[in-house]
């Protein structure tokens, strides 16, 4: 029910909805005065919300730093990939469709034939209400092994179906499996506060490594401060996501 009723909430409080029910009612209202309010609040909620300079320094401000690997000097025992690398599994093609996420296994990859990693364990179920047979992690193992991550290196969680249960089945395997071992945390840059705030209540201790940064340090040029930018939309997307995200979990307790 809580799996539900998280993804009509994630479309309801999404900033396009607002934008589309703003011009919606707009057109459907009878009263000039009303209608007026209606396309003017639609004018300036777009000149907002599509403006990169705005989305990119918030962004920024929410982002957990990234750091170099180099920094990593004893290697990690074991590493928690979080789910989100892809979008969906295309059977016809025969590999994943990535997402916009996908540093999260490239940096991934990256550590492990670097030295810096012993072992990776995924952690990603269904995130589909539709397609609960999808299993993320079943996916990515089988790309990590084609990346040349060995086998017997690969630990499989492919039951949690958001970040919580990330955390609480991730934790489950490390306490059996693992105990003792120190543990790094990959995930997006974005995603890291909720991700740490899930294992920090789990009673797991992780370090976090951050990838895949949504915000961007060159964005101070002219151009970028006035032009609008549909990518700006999607940026407090995922920001307001990440916002929501936090405060039913704390409602939850699930931080």
């Amino acid at each position: 029910m809580f799996f539900a009723l998280s993804k009509v909430l994630d479309f309801i409080l999404s900033p396009v909805f607002w934008l589309v029910a703003l011009l919606f009612m707009g057109i459907v209202v009878k009263n000039q005065k009303w209608k007026r309010k209606f396309f003017v609040s639609a004018f300036i909620y777009l000149v907002i919300f599509s403006n990169p300079f705005i989305s990119n320094k918030v962004m920024e401000l929410w982002e957990i730093p990234l750091y170099s690997s180099s920094l990593i000097t004893q290697p990690y025992d074991v590493a928690i990939l979080l789910g989100g690398s892809m979008r969906y599994n295309d059977t016809l093609i025969g590999r994943p469709i990535y997402s916009h996420s996908v540093d999260r296994l490239i940096q991934c990859v990256t550590l492990y034939k670097s030295g810096k990693i012993k072992k990776i364990l995924i952690s990603g179920g269904s995130g589909f209400l539709m397609m609960p047979h999808e299993k993320e992690s079943v996916v990515i193992a089988n790309v990590l092994k084609e990346s040349g991550v060995r086998a017997e290196d690969i630990i499989i969680e492919n039951e949690s179906r958001n970040t919580y249960e990330n955390a609480l089945f991730s934790t489950a395997i490390i306490n059996k499996k693992f105990p003792g071992s120190t543990v790094l945390l990959i995930t997006s840059a974005f995603h890291m506060r909720r991700s740490l705030a899930c294992f920090e209540k789990n009673g797991l201790k992780v370090a976090p490594f951050p990838v895949d940064r949504k915000s961007n340090l060159t964005m101070n040029t002219p151009d970028r401060i006035l032009l609008p930018d549909a990518g700006s939309l999607v940026t407090w997307d995922v920001l307001v996501h990440e916002w929501v995200g936090w405060i039913i979990y704390k409602w939850q307790g699930y931080i």
